[in-house]
């Protein structure tokens, strides 16, 4: 199975399927929100600062606005994946969603779900989107009604853990790896090692994709600051080079997106 799209209007139905070698997804996060479910195989994935390992029948809610990334081993894998807006999903039910669903009784109808939503998307007429968006929400439902019937998630290495609590809290301050390797009692090389195997960011990359979101919500809430106080206030010693990365990120100046709020 190639990599496919249906867009629709107001979401998108993906599925795709992978040859047998090591894979990395993209990191990013946007402002739609992302369904996704492992058909077949398994990956790591990295969500809100929380890895999870994701086995075949598993689905992932991944909110909008919320940093991600995966990463695959070695197997074929087969997801499908549903990217919606919020009109799409029923009031209050993502906080009570967890980001990893795994209940193995569901299986069959969230399958049976996302079959019935690509046939919508791939052979649409004047009533698909409205049909759709009903599946769509009978999907959500159907989530939040048996969230209670879940298995808890995996939990993922110690030192990584320490390492992401680490920097969500200290990002605007002077840190570095050695400096944590040591506070924990490993050497820096094998803790880099580990995070990026679990992860599949680096430290130093990490770092930085965590003060640019930090970034972004202080450039929405705080219209009087300056770009230069943001940077620093987020642990960019260089207001240029903060400019830079995050032009780099997003597609534009951080000046431009104070503009658009």
């Amino acid at each position: 199975m190639p990599y496919i799209q249906y867009p629709t209007e107001g979401f998108i139905f993906y599925e795709d399927r992978s040859n047998p070698r090591t894979m990395e997804g993209p990191k990013h996060y946007h402002n739609v929100i992302e369904l996704y479910f492992m058909e077949t195989g398994s990956c790591n994935y990295f969500i809100d600062n929380k890895l999870y390992r994701v086995a075949e029948g598993d689905l992932v809610l991944i909110p909008e606005g919320t940093l991600h990334k995966t990463r695959y081993g070695n197997g074929e894998r087969t997801r499908r994946l549903l990217h919606c807006s919020a009109e799409f999903v029923p009031e209050g039910v993502i906080g009570k969603i967890p980001l990893l669903y795994r209940n193995p009784s569901l299986v069959p109808k969230i399958r049976e779900l996302f079959d019935a939503i690509r046939r919508e998307c791939s052979s649409p007429d004047g009533y698909s989107k409205e049909v759709a968006s009903s599946l769509l929400k009978l999907l959500f439902y159907t989530l939040v009604r048996h969230a209670d019937t879940c298995l808890s998630a995996q939990p993922h290495n110690l030192y990584t853990e320490q390492l992401i609590a680490h920097i969500n809290e200290s990002y605007a301050t002077d840190i570095s790896l050695a400096g944590m390797a040591e506070q924990i009692a490993v050497s820096p090389e094998h803790l880099s090692r580990l995070f990026k195997k679990e992860t599949g960011f680096g430290f130093c990359e990490y770092l930085t994709m965590v003060r640019l979101q930090k970034a972004e919500t202080m450039l929405k809430s705080n219209p009087t600051m300056r770009i230069s106080e943001v940077a620093f206030a987020c642990g960019f010693n260089d207001s240029n080079y903060f400019s830079d990365k995050f032009k780099q990120i997003y597609g534009f100046p951080p000046g431009k997106l104070r503009k658009k709020h």
